[in-house]
């Protein structure tokens, strides 16, 4: 995102009823030159800022068209933070701050008290020692203004001030710690907040995987989910966070090869989301991140549900969020849903896919992920017998990897079985696999490559 876009895409990340709110609040204002300015660019699809000179010309704004345009998007905001004011008991306390700040400074200091006790009861609830540390910094000066002789009180604010810092450089701590959780130790001192306790855990059982200990890591993130669970309050508020821990649990079910088990707890995961309403970008990347995991269930359980239903509900997922979505996400999805289609032979529609990548592909995809949609490609039309396409196709991946890297051996292997074997008879293909197989054992396809595209199952599978 280049720095003249920022407000296009601060303005097409709006929904309806942010835009709705925006325009009616900046009505009675002398705004108008601004909401027209607003609705020029949210009917670009692309920012073009030469096409919003020219259709302004006329304007006297134009010749200061940064400066409009910064104040239209710090217009936006304000208009965002109102919005949104409940968006998060962190939001609501922020909105508290400021408000006894300005009482304060107008001397209403009984005021100040009232709506500090009110915030530090929601504060110490929901576990927010930062803004409790900030409040209780207000609470002094509160106190210190009202009755400054009593040092007893003032100093029973502070030790509790004091205590909120501690928790919060604990929390600091902890997030450092699982940046490196090899060479980063912990000390034994028990936590008390659910926040602190889930990093604290989190460090644990990335040890506990590293040592290969994976049932004692499998039981630490166990009890994790039940001690979030046990704290339906801050289940709510943090969801975001328990389905990020959840989503590490259900990745760790499926490398163990446990899918039936990972299925049955999906299942009870979207559960539990559909009563969260929230769309927020951090939601939208669990929600995506837990469509990928299902998805790789369904590559190595074909047969276990109906594939169709769940690349429908993130097609659909996928157009209501696209604005939300970066573009390799949906790469990744599309890449997916052509490997599961050719798994489960229905070549057409995999081609469907691959077809829609390889017509749309851009500078900025990623490049492994369109050197393996060459590759199933060639899979697919080879699969449907297409071998005048098949040797197009060959030379057209040659010349990719050689503009990458040097073709490897299993790639060399694999291209000349391919361009020999297409169109021959069940009998001849069955001995040249055979040979295929041997030659692969001495020139093996790397693990991770196995990750994009399953050859050895693929071979395996032929005969």
């Amino acid at each position: 995102m280049k720095k003249n876009e920022e407000l296009f895409f601060l303005i097409k990340s709006l929904t309806k009823s942010e835009k709705r709110y925006f325009k009616v609040n900046a009505k009675g204002n002398e705004t108008s030159e601004y909401i027209t300015l607003f609705d020029a660019i949210d009917a670009q699809k692309k920012y073009n800022e030469t096409e919003i000179k020219e259709l302004f010309k006329n304007k006297a704004f134009t010749n200061q068209l940064t400066t409009i345009k910064n104040y239209l998007k710090q217009r936006i905001l304000q208009s965002l933070r109102n919005y949104h004011s409940r968006i998060s008991i962190q939001a609501e306390l922020t909105n508290i701050l400021r408000n006894v700040e300005v009482l304060f400074h107008k001397g209403l200091y009984v005021i100040c008290e009232s709506e500090l006790k009110r915030a530090e009861k929601k504060a110490i609830h929901f576990q927010q020692d930062l803004l409790l540390f900030q409040l209780q910094d207000w609470k002094r000066k509160v106190h210190q203004a009202l009755y400054p002789q009593d040092f007893d009180t003032l100093k029973n604010i502070i030790t509790k001030q004091k205590d909120s810092l501690n928790s919060t450089v604990e929390y600091i701590n902890l997030l450092l710690a699982n940046t490196d959780p090899i060479n980063f130790s912990l000390s034994h001192k028990k936590t008390h907040r659910l926040q602190n306790k889930t990093l604290k855990t989190l460090h644990l059982y990335r040890k506990q995987l590293a040592a290969k200990n994976n049932e004692k890591a499998k039981q630490t993130i166990e009890n994790l989910l039940k001690q979030w669970e046990q704290q339906p309050k801050l289940l709510d508020e943090y969801f975001t966070t328990y389905f990020s821990v959840y989503n590490n649990y259900l990745g760790f079910l499926v490398f163990n090869s446990l899918y039936k088990e990972a299925f049955i707890r999906i299942l009870l995961l979207k559960q539990k989301a559909k009563r969260i309403d929230n769309s927020s970008a951090a939601m939208i990347k669990e929600t995506l991140r837990l469509y990928n995991i299902e998805l790789e269930i369904h590559r190595n359980l074909r047969d276990l549900h109906n594939t169709q239903e769940v690349i429908g509900n993130i097609q659909e997922f996928i157009e209501e969020n696209k604005t939300m979505i970066p573009s390799n996400y949906r790469l990744s999805f599309r890449f997916q849903f052509a490997n599961i289609y050719f798994q489960k032979k229905d070549y057409k529609k995999a081609l469907q896919w691959i077809n829609d990548i390889l017509n749309h592909q851009t500078k900025k995809d990623r490049k492994d992920l369109i050197t393996y949609t060459y590759w199933l490609n060639l899979l697919t039309h080879y699969e449907l017998e297409n071998g005048f396409t098949l040797r197009y196709l060959i030379n057209a991946i040659k010349k990719h990897i050689k503009k990458q890297k040097n073709i490897d051996f299993y790639e060399k292997i694999l291209l000349k079985f391919l361009a020999k074997t297409v169109g021959h008879s069940e009998k001849e293909k069955k001995k040249a696999v055979q040979q295929l197989s041997e030659e692969l054992k001495e020139h093996p396809v790397p693990k991770h490559i196995l990750g994009y595209i399953d050859f050895t199952g693929w071979i395996d599978r032929k005969y």
